[in-house]
């Protein structure tokens, strides 16, 4: 054999094992890509529907054409999510925390950069907050407990079309439990720092036949931190007197909790 006929073999050879080799990448491609849909697929299963109501009609999550984070009510026990300002964690582009300075328990909403961090009664806030579709006008007092709640939809602005005008950033939307045949409750105590006693309970009942009722309750209390102190006690030597006697220098406390709430429902479902 020649050595033209050798090269000849040897092209030829190389050529189809090349061939061979573009013909088993497709082959193997949709293998796992099979492997992987199944996968996803025995993923999904038993993935649970969220129904919400962001346009005023009860639809699945995934069916809602507007950029919507809900959260059930399970998955805020399960986390442990307790106070409006612990929903940044679970929507993406929000930003929930207590207000700075003198504005007590005002909440600073923002969502995709856009919101308010004044609690001033004249001021409009950029993100509106909503307690069963309730609006509430101002973001003073608006770090609410997370207690026996439905779900929790937080919907990425603006939505001044299906929200009002005040919901240029979006709007975050609470939804208390409703009363069923199912009934049952809870009770949850936390103490700590300060002489901290915070209370939460919730029970469902049933009245009669279709007639269901459902109460809960918060109760939160803490000492403040700051001490409020005479300062003619404190600084004997400048002069001022003290009105404090022999009581101590301490007047009082600043930064405290004392927090009461409860909600009561009546439903009638034939």
């Amino acid at each position: 054999m020649n050595a033209d006929l050798k090269n000849f073999f040897g092209r030829g050879t190389a050529a189809m094992a090349i061939a061979f080799a573009l013909v088993a990448a497709p082959a193997q491609a949709q293998d796992e890509a099979a492997q992987t849909d199944g996968a996803a697929n025995q993923s999904l299963v038993g993935v649970q529907d969220i129904v919400v109501t962001a346009q005023f009609r009860g639809q699945r999550l995934q069916d809602t054409p507007i950029a919507i984070t809900a959260t059930t009510g399970e998955t805020l026990e399960a986390k442990n999510l307790q106070s409006v300002t612990d929903l940044t964690g679970v929507a993406p582009n929000v930003n929930l925390s207590a207000a700075t300075g003198l504005n007590g328990s005002a909440v600073s909403a923002y969502i995709r950069g856009i919101g308010q961090n004044d609690s001033n009664f004249a001021l409009e806030p950029g993100v509106g907050i909503y307690i069963d579709d309730v609006y509430y006008g101002t973001t003073f007092g608006a770090i609410l407990d997370l207690t026996d709640l439905d779900r929790v939809e937080v919907l990425r602005g603006p939505q001044g079309t299906l929200a009002g005008k005040n919901s240029i950033g979006g709007s975050v939307k609470l939804f208390s439990r409703k009363p069923d045949e199912n009934g049952g409750g809870f009770v949850e105590a936390t103490t700590g720092s300060y002489d901290r006693i915070d209370l939460r309970a919730s029970a469902g009942f049933t009245i009669a036949d279709g007639l269901y009722a459902r109460i809960s309750g918060v109760s939160k209390r803490t000492d403040g931190f700051l001490k409020l102190l005479d300062y003619g006690c404190v600084n004997p030597g400048e002069g001022i007197e003290s009105r404090q006697g022999d009581v101590g220098c301490q007047t009082g406390t600043e930064g405290g909790i004392d927090v009461q709430g409860i909600r009561a429902a009546l439903r009638y479902a034939p």
